[in-house]
């Protein structure tokens, strides 16, 4: 592989009742890979390789770590919706989707699917689809913002902050200043976890994270939230971290997995 500059950015998608975490890692920019991380075995399952893109902010998993659902355009510029069992892009239902505009969905309850605006046309679910009543647009936030809700996530203020495009960018960049952002403590005894939305940069949608009572312990990380057993996982510099409450005590992680060396098999 040849050398990077920047390491591998990766998404996390906590399944709300099982100790599972899919990781959707993007390296370089039109690849990606999926895995399925059981945080209580603290082990990970390797799945597809993807050679396109995936919107990982319109991806979910069920509450019960079975199910995904993606946005996905391929190569050649086609894109589509699937329903598949991770860590394995292979769909058991599938509906074409509107350029980049909607698409993915996320799960109300492991037997209902919100679908952004679009609709399975082939293979058969296990639950009920549902259309999703997005209420920020078409893209990430409608379907996000709601994910974020049901995982435990409230907002800290009704203050969203205003947009400030930055000017002399090649592509359009706006800060979002002033967001009183999200929390989350899934439990007593459990720091709470703090996000803020910082606005549309360089790779979409970009947010902030810090962790009560532990000052940096976030700063630059690609995504950070809690496993369904109120661990703390988070993504930095193209690795994946594990802490529960007495490693956030003793100030060392539980686990470290780096996945900047991964290599795609020959296509």
């Amino acid at each position: 592989m040849q050398p990077s500059t920047f390491p591998a950015r990766i998404h996390l998608l906590p399944a709300k009742t099982a100790p599972i975490v899919i990781v959707i890692r993007r390296k370089p920019s039109k690849l990606f890979h999926v895995l399925k991380w059981d945080t209580d075995l603290d082990e990970l399952q390797a799945g597809s390789w993807f050679h396109g893109k995936l919107y990982p902010m319109r991806c979910d998993v069920s509450p019960d770590g079975r199910h995904m659902v993606y946005l996905a355009m391929g190569s050649g510029g086609h894109t589509w919706n699937g329903v598949c069992e991770p860590p394995f892009l292979r769909t058991m239902a599938e509906g074409e989707n509107m350029g980049t505009w909607s698409g993915g969905g996320y799960f109300a309850s492991d037997e209902r699917l919100l679908v952004n605006s679009w609709s399975p046309s082939k293979g058969d679910l296990p639950f009920r689809c549902e259309p999703l009543q997005g209420e920020h647009g078409g893209e990430d936030l409608s379907v996000l913002v709601p994910r974020l809700e049901r995982d435990g996530w409230r907002r800290r203020g009704l203050e969203w902050g205003r947009e400030v495009e930055r000017v002399g960018t090649s592509k359009l960049t706006v800060d979002q200043i002033g967001d009183d952002g999200w929390a989350w403590r899934p439990s007593k005894g459990v720091p709470e976890l703090r996000m803020r939305f910082l606005g549309y940069l360089e790779h979409g949608y970009t947010f902030g994270f810090e962790l009560e009572g532990h000052s940096g312990l976030l700063d630059g990380v690609d995504w950070a939230c809690y496993d369904s057993r109120g661990r703390l996982v988070y993504t930095q510099a193209g690795s994946l971290y594990l802490w529960g409450p007495e490693d956030l005590d003793r100030g060392e992680p539980r686990s470290v997995h780096d996945l900047e060396g991964l290599e795609s098999p020959p296509r």
